[in-house]
């Protein structure tokens, strides 16, 4: 019997919050999943952000190899779908005749062609009209009024943290309507014959964000979630036969920091760093800070070079000391130290590192400290951190000449954030999906174990693994045979080329 798999996206979920309320029967739908399934904490990218790990789950690939860190480029230009240059599943699945649908999904802005169905998430601009594949799949989306995520106001108007918060229940209330537009359009596309079929709810970030101090609140939300959750599932049962349902999140949350550790005053107390900025240097990033506090977006992005100058002039700190940070990490610039003087420099900055406590409670604050090669691999490594040092989720790491105190205390509008949590969740079920909890998964093994479960060959170099613990024993899924064929990614995007220029000539 023909398999289907079905990926429910939950942006920014960890599995430590949901698994409570499903012990406690909190939510039906997802206690059913685990009833016949598998579920437990999936470990994500550093930097935990959703782009660079919903990248990873869709290609099976780390950072080094996907080339996606974060949301821009060093030069402030977003990122997009043409910036992956490796494989994503949905290209594969329609390599092979396998029906795909794609519904908000990060990193899929421009749409490409698929054998289904695709419709754009985060990172489309908020005038593309058309953002959908087939372009005449706008209709659907019109017809019930479609939002791809939160607006904060008319035209382009960007408040600040302070103001979301003040009227977090406002928008509270937008949650949930883009909740429900999402539910129906995805109930009226899902009710058709698929092979594979993912969507993303990104909303559970935002509501993280404005209301992790607020369990009940949250906890509404996600019973909302659930019913939604529960249908969908029922109608693409329906069309499918022998579904297995993944559901899946990006990263994990935790409270926002309450403490700082200047980056800049460790560096220099260490004697690693000299202040040799020039004038302008010294300007610009007082003129952003104060850009910073105005509600209009507007200036904010007219002055946008201020924000590219910042971060240039970060790189250009001091020839003496051919170091800087930027988070995740310290970037050294090997190209002005031999390899020795590198070497020593990134080892004795690695045990001094991991040894930061802060004086208030003589907790560590880095929980990651480690040289790039053991985190990354790939042609895209030359863009990461030399050192990767990632704090615990109760400090903010900062490169600051505002203030020279090495640490400080801090207030965070936003309840939650998550460039500390590297664990979601994994809840994985279906026919041959055996009972119990998933231990040492990665966002990496989502993308080959579902190729393995579609009978699709495998790409040969991929960082995840087809998690055969999740299988009962002795199942055809569990003994089948691992097969791997590399599919070019070059092929597939030389042939929608091909495919672009024949549908736009005129005979």
């Amino acid at each position: 019997m023909k398999n289907s798999v079905l990926i429910i996206g939950l942006d920014g979920v960890p599995w430590d919050l949901l698994k409570p309320w499903i012990d406690e029967g909190k939510l039906p739908a997802f206690s059913k999943l685990l009833k016949k399934g598998s579920g437990g904490s999936l470990r994500t990218t550093i930097p935990p952000f959703s782009s660079s790990a919903w990248t990873s789950l869709f290609t099976g690939k780390n950072p080094g190899k996907h080339g996606i860190y974060e949301y821009t480029t060093d030069l402030g230009k977003l990122i997009n779908s043409k910036s992956i240059k490796v494989a994503k599943i949905w290209q594969i699945l329609s390599h092979y005749k396998k029906r795909c649908g794609v519904i908000n999904v990060i990193m899929t802005y421009p749409v490409e062609k698929v054998n289904g169905y695709m419709v754009s998430g985060v990172l489309t601009p908020q005038k593309e009209k058309i953002y959908s594949y087939p372009s005449k799949l706008m209709s659907v989306l019109k017809k019930h009024k479609y939002e791809i995520r939160i607006r904060y106001g008319k035209n382009r108007l960007l408040p600040n943290k302070k103001y979301i918060i003040e009227r977090r229940y406002d928008f509270l209330k937008k949650l949930y309507d883009i909740l429900e537009k999402r539910y129906y359009t995805l109930k009226e596309l899902m009710d058709e014959p698929w092979d594979f079929f993912m969507f993303v709810i990104d909303e559970t970030a935002m509501l993280q964000h404005l209301f992790l101090d607020r369990k009940d609140v949250m906890l509404k939300f996600f019973k909302k979630i659930d019913f939604y959750i529960d249908d969908l599932i029922k109608t693409f049962s329906t069309k499918n036969t022998n579904p297995y349902i993944f559901v899946v999140s990006d990263h994990g949350f935790s409270s926002s920091p309450i403490r700082s550790l200047n980056m800049r005053v460790w560096l220099e107390k260490n004697g690693i760093l000299k202040d040799n900025r020039t004038f302008q240097q010294k300007v610009i990033p007082k003129v952003y800070n104060k850009l910073n506090k105005f509600y209009l977006s507007e200036l904010i992005l007219f002055f946008n070079k201020t924000r590219r100058s910042r971060e240039v002039f970060q790189r250009k700190l001091s020839v003496s000391s051919s170091v800087y940070y930027k988070y995740p990490g310290i970037y050294i610039r090997q190209d002005q130290l031999k390899d020795m003087k590198y070497w020593k420099l990134r080892d004795n900055l690695i045990r001094d590192l991991r040894q930061i406590r802060d004086p208030l409670s003589n907790e560590k604050v880095f929980q990651i400290v480690e040289k790039k090669k053991v985190i990354y691999s790939g042609n895209y490594t030359k863009f990461v951190p030399d050192i990767v040092a990632l704090p615990n989720y109760k400090y903010n790491v900062i490169f600051s000449y505002d203030s020279n105190t090495l640490f400080d205390d801090v207030e965070m509008h936003l309840r939650g954030k998550h460039f500390s949590d590297i664990y979601g969740m994994l809840l994985a079920s279906g026919k041959e999906m055996r009972q119990g909890t998933i231990k040492n998964a990665s966002i990496y093994d989502i993308f080959p174990t579902v190729l393995h479960i579609l009978d699709v060959s495998l790409p040969k170099d991929l960082d995840g693994k087809v998690l055969k613990s999740i299988f009962k024993p002795k199942s055809y899924l569990q003994n089948k045979r691992i097969v791997y064929s590399e599919v070019n990614v070059k092929t597939l995007q030389e042939k929608n080329n091909i495919q672009d220029v024949l549908q736009n000539i005129k005979f």
